[in-house]
Order: C-alpha cells, then sequence, then structure tokens
C-alpha cells in the first residue's frame, strides 16, 4: 500500500489543530506519519502543542516564524513517505480523504503530480456553508482559466508525490497568501498530470482570522501578479491580449480593494497598498491590448485613492456607501463592484 505523510503547519493554532489532527488519525487509508511544523509559535501555544503531542504521537519540529509556505516545505523535506497530504491547522479531513485522493491518482504514472477534491466550506463552529462544487469534470486543464481565477485547489484537499513536488521547486516562500496557486500552476507548467475527484474530502473552515484577510495576502497578491505578468513557459506565451482577459479582471478590484479597506480602517498599510495600486496602474496605461474604455474608466476611478490621503478617501466611501443606490444606478465600474463585494465591510463604518 502506497505510504503517505500528512503535513500540518502551526502557528498559534491550538483552538483548532486537535481537530485536525484527529481528523487525520481517523482515516480509512491510514497515513503513516503525522508531522506537525511549529512555525514560531508563541511560549503558551508551543506547550499546547507538547501536550497534544503527548497525547496523539505525532512528530513535531520548530522553526522560527517564517510563514505557512517555509513550513510545509519543512514538512516535506523531513517526511519519509512517497506521498504527502498538507493539512491546515484549521481545517480537518474527512474520513476517506487518502483512500479517495489515492483511489483518484494514478500511481503508475512516472509523471503524476497531484490527486485533489472538492471540498466543503464550514465556519469556525464547523457549521457546512457549501461545496466548492467545482465540476464533475476536471476543472483546471486550460492555462487560462487557471491564472484569470482563484483555483480553489487547496493544499488540504490534494495528494502530491514528494518527488514531483520537489522537483517544482516546492512551495515558494516570499508567499503568504496565493502561495497554492503559484505551485499548482508550476506543476501544471512542468508538464506532471494532474487527476481530479468532484468527492469532497476535506472541510475548509472560513476562519476570521487567516491570512485570507490580512497584509500578507495584499502583499503576496502583488508579488504573484508580478510572477504571472513575467511568466513565459515554452509552450504558452502570456502575450498582452492575457493581461486584458485575465490578469486585470482578476486583480484590478483587489488592488484598489485593498487601498479602501486600509482607508475604512485607519490608514493601516495605506501607503504601502497605494503604492501596490500605482504599479498595477501604471501596467494599464501601458497595456496595448486593453481597451481604451475600460483603461479610461479605471483610471478615473483609482485616481482618487492614488491621490487622497487615506482620511480623506474614508470620508468619501462612507459618503458612497449612503449613496449606494445612486452610485450602483450609475454603473461605476469600480465603485460598482466595491459595493458588490464590500458588504461586510459597511458593518465596520
Amino acid at each position: 500500500m502506497p505510504s503517505v505523510s500528512v503535513v500540518i503547519p502551526f502557528h498559534n493554532g491550538s483552538a483548532w489543530i486537535e481537530r485536525s489532527l484527529q481528523s487525520a488519525i481517523d482515516q480509512t487509508h491510514r497515513a503513516h506519519e503525522i508531522i506537525v511544523v511549529n512555525d514560531g509559535s508563541n511560549v503558551s501555544e508551543s506547550e499546547k502543542l507538547e501536550e497534544l503531542k503527548e497525547k496523539y504521537g505525532f512528530e513535531s519540529y520548530t522553526q522560527a516564524n517564517s510563514g505557512q509556505s517555509a513550513a510545509r516545505n519543512l514538512g516535506v523535506s523531513i517526511a519519509n513517505c512517497d506521498y504527502i497530504c498538507f493539512l491546515d491547522q484549521d481545517d480537518y479531513f474527512l474520513p476517506s480523504h487518502i483512500e479517495i485522493l489515492l483511489g483518484a491518482a494514478d500511481l503508475n504514472d512516472t509523471q503524476f503530480g497531484f490527486s485533489y477534491g472538492d471540498l466543503l466550506r464550514v465556519t469556525e463552529e464547523e457549521e457546512i456553508i457549501s461545496s466548492t462544487s467545482l465540476s464533475s469534470d476536471h476543472p483546471l486543464l486550460n492555462t487560462h482559466s487557471m491564472i484569470s481565477q482563484n483555483m480553489h485547489i487547496l493544499p488540504s484537499a490534494t495528494l502530491i508525490k514528494k518527488s514531483s513536488f520537489l522537483a517544482v521547486g516546492g512551495f515558494d516562500e516570499s508567499l503568504r497568501g496565493y502561495e497554492d496557486d503559484d505551485l499548482f500552476l508550476r506543476f501544471h507548467f512542468s508538464g506532471y498530470s494532474i487527476c481530479f475527484t468532484p468527492k469532497p474530502v476535506s472541510a475548509w473552515t472560513l476562519n476570521k482570522s487567516s491570512t485570507s484577510f490580512s497584509e500578507s495576502m495584499s502583499r503576496s497578491r502583488y508579488i504573484y501578479f508580478k510572477k504571472l505578468m513575467n511568466l513565459a513557459p515554452s509552450d504558452y506565451s502570456l502575450g498582452e491580449s492575457v493581461f486584458e482577459t485575465a490578469l486585470f479582471p482578476r486583480f484590478a478590484y483587489n488592488f484598489a480593494g485593498d487601498v479602501i479597506s486600509s482607508a475604512i480602517r485607519g490608514g493601516r498599510n495605506f501607503s504601502d497598498r497605494v503604492m501596490r495600486l500605482n504599479a498595477f496602474v501604471q501596467e494599464v496605461r501601458q497595456s496595448k491590448a486593453l481597451n481604451k474604455s475600460a483603461r479610461l474608466k479605471y483610471l478615473v476611478a483609482t485616481w482618487p485613492l492614488l491621490n487622497l490621503s487615506s482620511r480623506s478617501l474614508a470620508m468619501i466611501i462612507r459618503v458612497v456607501l449612503k449613496l449606494a443606490p445612486l452610485f450602483k444606478s450609475l454603473n461605476l465600474v469600480l465603485l460598482n463592484s466595491f459595493l458588490e463585494r464590500s458588504s461586510s465591510l459597511k458593518k465596520s463604518v
């Protein structure tokens, strides 16, 4: 039977990790080993992890806080098995996670990279929100679709061949967000086979304290955008049209939204986010493929974000939110997108 290592990065996550550990233990196809990498947790959290180690008998290793990507990479380097299942500390496996993903994979294929499945989205209280419902078919075989949208392949829903993981370079440790899309895109460009099953294999917890809502995510978004701009594998050149059809639609709102969110929340990281937005705006200005009307609307809409102080911008956004119906009827592209996607932000205004 194929041997599988489960790698769990841990950072001050004692509130959730026992559930994760139990789900890794209760597998229909048992893991050969469970490795927890303590990524610079504080003293009390590290002590709690040691208590859990006594209870569950997993292996643990400690590193200075370097991020989830570095913790995963360390775990893989230590692992003794041919296959790896990653598990985030606040997620958990469904009982047949390993069995299903092994069954979906062609383990005789020398070019096998990874298999992945669907997953459930749950609250921190384990209430099921929905399944991602990716598709009954393999949804990520088209390069354009992989760079134009979030892939929704979570490490916690994958089984990866260790040798293939090492061959593509593992996770990019400069990323604390988008590191999963970056990794799986490199698998694709390197010619490894990817297998998908529509069966849910994991539960993805929508944790409000996760990096998805942090400055590290905003910073990583820009790093990943630049990587995509510079990406040109021998069999596929991005070209200027892909900025228009893929990268602009994917990132335009996000960079602008980061500035708006920072202003609303008191200006923290405001100057850094303005700098990133300005760099993106320069790409918009230089793009020859982007529709002139779309370019003009975006430049006009982002002008105040680049030229007003965080306090002034926050005052304007509060007015915009109060006059939301009027602005929506005017169909101002950026503001309309902001209003549609920021219902949670209204509560903090």
